[in-house]
């Protein structure tokens, strides 16, 4: 029942933007310039006034009546397909204006692009009118029949900026926060491993995730732990994605590569010795090998760790807490209406009399709300621009309430009915978007925007503008919310009751590929959730939708491929697309002319692909306002006629090929966004000055190419200072430098506004910088980077810069020395008061080779008291002194700086400092330990040592850490035994490289390392000649490489420990290994395995098969074992968890597992390389892979071909690649027996991906 909101009120948005059109003076003089009836254009105002007026009083009676139902919802169809036909002809203008000098043979060539009712004859644009006003006709006299009425509009007060985005309006939960941050902060983990989970239980929109955020953001937690990620898991349980959401969210960068074993590896290198919080919000999967496997990776972190899981499930709560379940109860009435008030009154207090008379009201609404925060916080929203006692009535007396909940709250339904017309539209497009999906607020302004949902008419503002309002708006009602602020920036999420709320109320026009089932032919917006390979399957529905404004993937992963088919037969046929994204499909290298048809596009996104040019037919896209082409690297060149997009203000060409600007892109006035401008060379592209015909431009600007500036008042033209809206800056140079004195007059007149937030400058030629960098006006610059300006001589004054968060400095080749101009001295004198870098936070010096003395701050307050990191890299001639009070310094680097570690300075902040990474030289006899060693406590955690050829023992500051949790020796030849007394106990990994003389530890001592889950040997420790896998209690990762002598890898009888906690196990070129332990299948726990390079190996078992039964992953490659069971033995048909095996230069192995059927049907992936002898694969051992999706061959050069009908029907993927006698045979279209493989969606055959 609560599905008759659908449609209503939100149509007269789109009434109104037809009747903007028809009484705009240019569509009126087009329509009497070609002579259309302008008669029926004025009916068809006339009508549209008389429907408008009367949406209001359909909206609500629709919901008791279902022949106003019925009305309104194909009112809805009738009023798109209008205000398509109404935006075909307002292109036609368009054209006109544009090309009105091109002939009349021009003229029908574009119109061929058009759908049919605008072939040739005007007369047909007239028909198509009066047939579109007809139908609106019978809806404007059904409205008498159905008693509808006009009803004055409701007067829209927008709420308050200051409002309810702020979650200190926390009520009725300071007793649920004060449990959970006790938990976080608590020294006990209640587990056997570092990490607690705090799971949070309770029923949707009763505020566990608002309770998590709150959590996450007191200022004590913030400070408490090192490093914190959010990710939302969802339904959809995906420990993919949730893995690289955490990565890059701690490590701040994108990661493309999509392997699970890599990028676990890699998050849990980037935990070692970290105390690190997670928050994992709204986990549905309670099985307990998935939770396993998604932890797993976390254990690397510091003691203290901690993991909030908010979930609905019991189950799940029971699975993943260590600290007994937080269940969050509803609120009371009383906290409901704390809640509501707080949100309704914001800074207002509701006891003044205006506001007295609407508490009695306001708490009878409460109670409606059923102790629901999402409820209480949406409504406050609504009543929130109200004071009239009979406004609140309205809404208490709303006949929303007796609706049946159809699975989403009244009080939700309300705050949407309340809702001006201009954000219903906005919102109930957002059902576009999957559950838990992270939203960005400009790429939501834009396609808001692109579907033309934002009136900027009235009050004159740019569009983007008012799309921010409207997005503000949605948030101050909690209609959106935000997640967290990262360094992509603010990331915002719909609650899955919101989520279910637009979904509901766009209805039949908003579709989601994985909503399945039926779809309405007329479907206008339309999302999928983009897969690695999308196959013409997923798209088999889009053949029905002939009105298609929005073909939108939903991005999940990096690298995808897309069916050609949906580019050259699908896409044209949706005439009236607005938006299009192709965003990250990787097989995309052209796009066909067709692309011209698609004449209403407003949003294009190509960002991603290889395309390498863009069809010239695209400039006839007169509408089109966003076009993205971010990371195109093959894309060398813009249309050259790309001027001719007079609607076009949003370009992004970041990471682009592109190296010259079309002269005509200076006629785009408007652009607001241009991420790249190329200063061209004389009398080629553009000079810098051009820029100032870019008044409006805002966020990021790269000015390449400022070395082919001629004149510096070009320079001064520009005029930058202007463009207050840009927030970053980047001026570079080229490699070469031939007048050094003109480029630093060019520096000084691109002076950048004073509230730039980052800038970047890179190659400048010029021996000193301008007064204005580093000038204490720029107090918003919190990022700054100089890079390569090799002839500078001295730094600016950039301690006065307090804003200041990371300093860069790189490449400066000539500067000699540091001194007081860099702290911000200037004249001989400095303020007492002044404290240089009050706030920077990270500083690096790279690649300084001249770089001899770092003078140090003598006045003043001391600098630097937020510096948390310090990072020398490659100042081979620095000496001396570095700053010695760095009271909040926690990471210190030291690499390729030899001179620095030959004199040991005194550092008062050596007991505060966690993290250490020193490289020396092996060539340098001074290299050494560079601090003097002391007794004091030391709180190190994670130490690094590299080349260093004069450290005959481990130094004491190491040795006496309490704290230790990673060791990393490297290249250390001098160093030949481990300590009498052990390494620290605390010690959670331990990687030894290329140290071949090192003894390595007596295992008498092993057992003591109760904390070490790691193991790294690679081409050191000679002397070990046999390993007890059982040696180290906790050992989980064992990676062996390159040692030589090994021979025996065991299981020890003598100990007592069993390897119960082995996961992973990774043997490599070793040379002499002999035995691996017979009781093999015994470890338990070990799910993954690698034999690499072993060309002496014996098998012999004592019992039972070889292979531990819970193996995941198995790699083999050139293994050549001397000695070896049957297969059949080797147990690889139990293995019912196997899902990855990947066998390379091992016929004898593939020829057996495949003849003889032993591979286990769990198999999903198997590759297949460097075979030399194998012609056939015999049998049918692939065919029973009933779960097999992908099939990878690589460099078998002799295979032939697969056994006719061999192949399981599972398949999804087959990779062929340097195979040439199968590349022959299955050759797409071209090969003999390309049939027998065509029914697998994905072929990869030698890089041409065929889908």
């Amino acid at each position: 029942m609560a599905a008759t909101l659908v449609g209503g009120a939100f149509l007269s948005a789109s009434v109104q933007t037809m009747l903007d059109k028809l009484t705009s003076t240019e569509f009126r003089d087009f329509i009497n310039n070609k002579k259309l009836n302008v008669s029926l254009l004025k009916q068809l105002q006339t009508t549209l006034l008389v429907l408008q007026a009367v949406l209001d009083d359909a909206e609500e009676k629709q919901i008791n009546n279902r022949a106003v139902k019925k009305w309104v919802d194909d009112l809805k169809d009738a009023i798109f397909d209008a205000e398509d036909l109404l935006n075909q002809i307002s292109y036609e203008s368009l054209r006109c204006k544009v090309e009105n000098t091109q002939a009349a043979n021009k003229t029908n060539q574009v119109w061929n692009f058009l759908s049919s009712p605008f072939k040739n004859i005007y007369g047909e644009i007239n028909s198509q009118i009066k047939t579109m006003c007809d139908n609106l006709q019978i809806f404007a006299q059904n409205k008498d029949i159905l008693g509808l009425q006009t009803k004055s509009a409701r007067i829209f007060h927008r709420t308050p900026s200051s409002s309810v985005v702020n979650e200190s309006f926390m009520v009725g939960r300071k007793d649920d926060k004060e449990t959970i941050t006790n938990m976080l902060l608590s020294k006990s983990s209640t587990s056997n491993n570092n990490i607690g989970v705090v799971a949070i239980l309770g029923m949707g929109g009763v505020g566990k995730t608002t309770l998590a955020q709150i959590a996450y953001n007191d200022e004590k937690v913030q400070e408490h732990f090192d490093l914190k990620a959010w990710a939302c898991v969802s339904e959809d349980f995906d420990i993919l994605r949730v893995t690289k959401t955490l990565l890059e969210s701690v490590t701040s960068r994108a990661w493309e590569n999509n392997n699970l074993d890599f990028l676990r590896v890699e998050l849990k290198k980037t935990l070692r010795d970290k105390r690190f919080l997670f928050v994992l919000d709204d986990l549905w999967n309670d099985n307990y090998n998935d939770w396993d496997e998604l932890v797993t990776p976390l254990i690397n972190g510091n003691n203290g760790s901690r993991v909030i899981v908010t979930t609905r499930q019991q189950k799940v709560a029971e699975v993943a807490h260590t600290f007994p379940i937080h269940k969050l109860e509803v609120l009371s009435n009383e906290d409901t209406w704390s809640l509501l008030s707080k949100h309704a009154f914001g800074s207002e207090n509701f006891c003044d009399n205006k506001c007295s008379n609407l508490e009695a009201i306001g708490r009878k609404i409460a109670r409606k709300c059923a102790g629901l925060p999402i409820a209480a916080k949406t409504l406050g929203g609504v009543l929130r621009s109200k004071r009239d006692a009979k406004e609140w009535t309205e809404v208490l007396d709303n006949k929303i309430w007796n609706l049946p909940n159809d699975n989403v709250l009244p009080a939700l339904l309300l705050s949407y009915q309340y809702l001006p017309s201009q954000l219903k539209r906005c919102f109930s497009y957002c059902s576009i978007f999957p559950k838990d999906y992270t939203l960005y607020r400009k790429q939501l302004v834009l396609l808001w925007m692109a579907e033309g949902f934002l009136d900027h008419s009235k009050d004159e503002k740019p569009m983007e503008e008012v799309g921010d309002d409207c997005f503000a708006e949605l948030l101050s009602r909690s209609l959106i919310q935000q997640l967290h602020v990262d360094t992509r920036g603010e990331r915002f999420v719909m609650h899955d009751f919101v989520n279910d709320l637009a979904t509901l109320v766009s209805g039949k026009s908003c579709y989601r590929v994985e909503f399945g089932g039926d779809a309405s032919k007329n479907v206008r917006h339309c999302s999928y959730n983009q897969e690695k390979y999308d196959t013409v399957k997923k798209f088999k529905i889009f053949y029905k939708f002939k009105c298609l404004r929005t073909f939108l993937p939903c991005v999940r992963w990096d690298l995808n491929y897309l069916t050609k088919r949906v580019v050259d037969d699908l896409l044209p046929t949706f005439r009236m697309l607005r938006v299009l994204s192709l965003s990250r499909y990787t097989n995309i290298a052209v796009l066909p002319d067709s692309i011209g048809s698609l004449v209403q596009l407003r949003y294009l996104d190509l960002s991603c692909t290889k395309i390498k040019s863009l069809p010239e037919i695209i400039c006839n896209l007169y509408y089109l306002q966003t076009l993205i082409l971010s990371f195109c690297s093959n894309l060398s060149e813009l249309p050259e006629h790309v001027g001719k997009l007079i609607n076009l203000r949003h370009l992004d060409i970041d990471f682009t090929g592109i190296t010259e600007m079309p002269k005509q892109i200076v006629e785009l006035e408007n652009l607001q966004t241009l991420t790249i401008f190329l200063v061209g060379k004389q009398n080629v592209g553009l000079s810098v000055r051009e820029l100032a015909r870019f008044p409006k431009l805002q966020g990021k600007l790269f000015i390449k190419n400022l070395q082919n500036v001629i004149d510096v008042v070009e320079a001064y033209d520009a005029d930058l200072k202007s463009k207050e809206h840009i927030e970053e800056l980047t001026l570079q140079w080229g490699v070469e430098t031939d007048d050094s004195l003109k480029e630093k007059d060019v520096l000084d007149m691109l002076i950048p506004p004073v509230n730039l937030n980052r800038l970047n400058i890179y190659f400048y030629g010029g021996t000193s910088f301008p007064s204005w960098l580093g000038d204490s006006s720029f107090s918003n610059m919190v990022s700054l980077c100089i890079e390569n300006c090799r002839y500078c001589v001295t730094l600016p004054p950039l301690g006065q810069l307090s804003s200041l968060k990371d300093l860069t400095i790189r490449g400066m080749s000539i500067l000699e020395t540091i001194g007081p101009e860099f702290y911000g001295i200037v004249g001989g004198g400095s303020n007492s008061s002044f404290q240089p870098f009050s706030s920077l936070e990270k500083l690096e010096f790279t690649n300084m080779p001249n770089w001899k003395k770092w003078l140090l701050f003598q006045d003043g307050i001391l600098p630097f008291p937020c510096l948390k990191s310090l990072k020398l890299y490659d100042c081979t001639e620095l000496r001396g002194n570095l700053p010695s009070h760095l009271s909040s310094i926690e990471e210190f680097v030291n690499k390729g700086c030899p001179h620095l570690l030959e004199s040991p300075p005194t550092l008062e902040w050596l007991s505060s400092i966690k993290e250490i990474d020193f490289s020396g030289s092996l060539d340098s006899t001074e290299t050494r330990w560079p601090f003097v060693e002391s007794d004091s406590p030391c709180l190190l955690q994670c130490v690094a040592l590299r080349f260093f050829d004069t450290i005959f023992s481990l130094p004491k500051m190491i040795l006496s850490s309490t704290c230790l949790k990673f060791l990393k020796l490297h290249s250390v030849p001098s160093l030949t035994v481990f300590p009498r007394d052990g390494l620290p106990t605390s010690l959670q990994e331990l990687c030894i490289y290329n140290c071949e003389k090192l003894s390595f530890m007596p295992p008498e001592t092993w057992s003591n390392y109760t904390s070490l889950l790691e193991l790294t040997l690679t081409n050191s420790c000679n002397s070990l000649s046999s390993f007890p896998l059982n040696g180290f209690p906790k050992l989980q990762e064992l990676f062996i490489n390159r040692c030589t002598c090994l021979e025996s890898i065991f299981i020890s009888e003598s100990s007592s420990h069993h390897p119960s906690n082995l996961q992973k196990l990774i043997l490599n070129s070793c040379k002499a290994l002999i035995s691996l332990p017979q009781r093999m299948n015994t470890l338990t726990t070990l799910e993954i395995l690698y034999l690499h390079h072993l060309p002496k190996l014996e098998l012999s078992l004592c019992e039972g098969v070889f292979l531990p039964p819970k193996l995941q992953t198995i790699s083999i490659t050139s293994v050549r074992i001397t000695k070896m069971p049957p297969l059949i033995e080797w147990g690889f048909q139990s293995l019912t968890s196997l899902s990855y095996l990947y066998i390379k230069e091992n016929d004898d192995i593939v020829n057996t597992l495949l003849k003889e059927q032993l591979l286990p049907v769990s198999l999903m992936f198997l590759s297949i390389s460097n075979l030399s002898e194998v012609k056939c694969l015999g049998g049918n051992g692939l065919r029973h892979l009933s779960s097999l999706e992908t099939l990878s061959f690589y460099d078998c050069q002799r295979i032939e071909s697969f056994p006719e009908h061999s192949l399981p029907s599972s398949l999804k993927l087959l990779h062929i690649s340097n195979c040439p006698v199968l590349e022959e045979r299955y050759e797409s279209e071209g090969g003999r027996n390309w049939s027998e493989i065509s029914y697998i969606p994905v072929i990869e055959i030698n890089g041409k991906v065929t889908i």
